[in-house]
């Protein structure tokens, strides 16, 4: 762990290439560096290259310090990658606000410091799970003004967990085209279902049903994502799953999100741990099929227990058709499930390496 003051241009020596690169960021904020280069996450395809310009990264940090109270001095955490837009975006708002930016290495069970008051972090939905789920590391985050956790869906898992918490922690909904997030969702304390843009942020729907954002971050320019979504008039919004993720089955279109909560909620009732998602592949019937991939390599037989379950919920057209398990899930350098790959990988490999059921 590092603690540094990064508008004051004055550092320690780094004991670690994260630390270096972090430092390195900083002296090149201080130094009037105007454009900056990053990549996307490419959590749907390849990560692409993409240029910054201060500005934009300002105006974001001002936006999120007005909206959560920061002040001088507050403390920072620091514990995502600096090489994407949500870890920079912690040392940007860090350099703005003049924080005191508390470096820890990235890692999905980050070591969080018990003896410095945690005012403000961005997390991924796994950091988060395994800080909730341990009691001995909440202690530090009882007096934030926000623990944000983005760059991927959060389980049915976390929300309970979220809720059980006396300190605000906000689901945010943002990408490096928009300079971090533009809206959120509180997941603790006052909890909502629809994501709040932030001041200045305007959204809209376009004729694919997918979310456009517009604001200073954006240099004023529309940006379209591949996020469907729920538009109410007051602006607030609920993602309904991606574009790209859709399952066309026999003529239905299936949002894989909206069937993997209610898996969720199943695995979690019956204290399954597994990873899993919902994605569609070739079927001479339908086209395509929905199929519920499973993180483990011994085959699971839930017999007609989560189907009667999921039945409860959805129609029979959104059930499964059947259940895939494989030993290991692939994941893009962000840490995010790459689903797509992974199915990409299924389909390519022998039947052997993979044990399926032909029916849900």
């Amino acid at each position: 762990m590092l603690v540094i003051s990064p508008k004051s241009n004055v550092f320690p020596i780094p004991s670690t290439a994260f630390e270096a690169e972090v430092i390195e960021f900083c002296q090149s904020w201080n130094a009037g560096n105007e454009w900056f280069n990053f990549h996307t996450s490419g959590s749907t395809g390849q990560p692409k290259a993409i240029r910054i310009h201060r500005k934009q990264m300002m105006h974001s940090a001002q936006l999120t310090g007005e909206w959560l109270g920061l002040e001088a001095g507050d403390g920072a955490l620091l514990c995502l990658p600096v090489k994407f837009i949500g870890g920079v975006m912690v040392v940007v708002r860090a350099l703005v606000w003049d924080l005191q930016l508390i470096i820890v290495e990235p890692s999905n069970q980050p070591e969080i410091p018990q003896e410095i008051p945690i005012r403000m972090t961005s997390l991924v939905p796994p950091q988060l799970q395994y800080i909730l789920q341990q009691e001995s590391l909440l202690a530090p985050f009882k007096g934030a003004k926000g623990v944000l956790v983005g760059g991927a869906a959060i389980s049915v898992e976390i929300e309970n967990l979220a809720q059980k918490q006396d300190f605000p922690i906000f689901l945010t909904y943002g990408m490096t085209e928009t300079v971090s997030h533009i809206a959120y969702r509180p997941i603790s304390l006052e909890a909502d279902d629809f994501l709040h843009p932030l001041p200045g942020v305007e959204v809209k729907l376009n004729e694919d049903a997918c979310i456009c954002v517009r604001s200073q971050v954006t240099n004023h320019s529309w940006i379209e994502t591949n996020d469907l979504a729920e538009l109410n008039e007051d602006q607030r919004f609920r993602i309904l799953g991606r574009k790209d993720f859709v399952i066309n089955s026999g003529g239905m279109k299936l949002i894989p999100s909206q069937i993997e909560k209610y898996i969720q909620a199943y695995f979690l009732e019956k204290g399954i741990s597994s990873l899993s998602f919902v994605a569609g592949i070739p079927d001479e019937l339908y086209g395509q099929k929905a199929v519920l991939f499973i993180e483990s390599s011994e085959q699971i037989d839930f017999g007609d227990h989560l189907k009667h379950y999921l039945l409860q919920h959805l129609s029979s057209k959104q059930i499964p058709k059947s259940i895939i398990c494989l030993p290991k899930f692939l994941f893009n350098s962000n840490g995010k499930l790459d689903s797509l790959k992974t199915v990409a990988l299924y389909l390519q490999s022998s039947s052997k390496e993979s044990h399926a059921h032909d029916k849900f």
